[in-house]
C-alpha cells in the first residue's frame, strides 16, 4: 500500500483527483491534501509521502518552487496542471508523468501504476528474482514471452503496441516479440527521452522518428514505414521531444 499528497490550490481541483484515486486507485491508503506548498512542506516533514501529484500554477509561486525545498523527501512525482508548456521542465525534475486537466481516467490510471512500480524497484528487498525487463542503466532488455525469454539491444526496438494482457515488441530487422505481460509494466523501464507513450496503446522509440503528419490525426513516422498515433494530450511534449531531439 502507498501513500500520497495532492498539492493544488483550487478546491474542486483537489476534491475531483482526491475522488478519482479514491475510487479507481486503492493500492493508495492514505491521500492527504494541500492547498499551498507551506502545507504541502509541512505534511511532507511529518509523514511518510509516497506519490506526490502537484500542480504547477499556485498562485504566486509554483510546483517547481516546492521542489526547490523539499525535492529530496519526494519519492515519485506526478503532475498534474491545465499548462503543457512545463513538460520539458518537468522532465528534467525526475516527474514519472505529466498528465493534464482535465484529467483523464486511463492515463491516471498509467500514471499511477508508473509510479508503484518505480516505488516497488526502489524497495530494499526484492521478492523473487525472475527473469523480467532489466534495470534502466542496462543497454539490454529481458522480455519474457509463453515459451521462455528472449534478451535483445534497447536500441533494436521501433515501439511496443499493446495487445490486451500482450505486449507486442516491433523491432529492427522486421521481428516482432510478443510478450506476457501487459505495456504498462514497461512503461517505467522504456523512458524518457529515448522512448516515449505516444499514446494509450503505443511507446515509441524516438530514435527511430523519421517525421511527423497530421494528414489524418497526429502520427509519428518511424523507420520501417510504421505510422503510430500520437495523442491530442501528448502532442505538444512528442513536438517538444521531437525538436530537441534533433537539436
Amino acid at each position: 500500500m502507498f501513500s500520497a499528497l495532492i498539492l493544488d490550490d483550487e478546491a474542486p481541483a483537489r476534491k475531483c483527483l482526491h475522488g478519482l484515486l479514491t475510487e479507481h486507485c486503492p493500492q493508495l491508503s492514505t491521500i492527504l491534501l494541500a492547498e499551498d506548498i507551506a502545507v504541502a512542506t509541512r505534511l511532507l516533514h511529518e509523514n511518510k509521502i509516497d506519490i506526490v501529484f502537484l500542480d504547477v500554477n499556485l498562485g504566486t509561486e509554483t510546483g517547481f518552487d516546492l521542489l526547490q525545498k523539499v525535492q529530496d523527501r519526494i519519492q515519485a512525482l506526478i503532475f498534474v496542471t491545465a499548462h503543457d508548456t512545463f513538460s520539458l521542465k518537468a522532465i528534467k525534475a525526475q516527474a514519472i508523468d505529466y498528465l493534464l486537466k482535465p484529467i483523464d481516467i486511463d492515463e491516471l490510471l498509467i500514471a499511477v501504476d508508473k509510479a508503484t512500480a518505480f516505488l516497488q524497484r526502489k524497495a530494499p528487498v526484492l521478492p523473487v528474482l525472475k527473469p523480467s525487463v532489466s534495470d534502466l542503466q542496462q543497454q539490454q532488455v529481458i522480455v519474457n514471452h509463453d515459451n521462455g525469454f528472449e534478451l535483445f539491444d534497447r536500441a533494436q526496438i521501433l515501439f511496443a503496441e499493446a495487445a490486451g494482457s500482450y505486449t507486442a515488441f516491433y523491432l529492427e530487422g522486421s521481428r516482432k516479440i510478443t510478450a506476457s505481460r501487459q505495456l504498462g509494466s514497461y512503461e517505467t523501464l522504456l523512458t524518457n527521452p529515448t522512448f516515449f507513450r505516444s499514446h494509450k496503446s503505443f511507446i515509441i522509440n524516438l530514435q527511430h522518428l523519421k517525421g511527423y503528419s497530421s494528414k489524418n490525426g497526429y502520427t509519428a513516422l518511424l523507420a520501417g514505414g510504421y505510422e503510430i498515433p500520437v495523442s491530442r494530450r501528448k502532442l505538444p511534449l512528442f513536438l517538444e521531444l521531437s525538436k530537441k531531439l534533433g537539436s
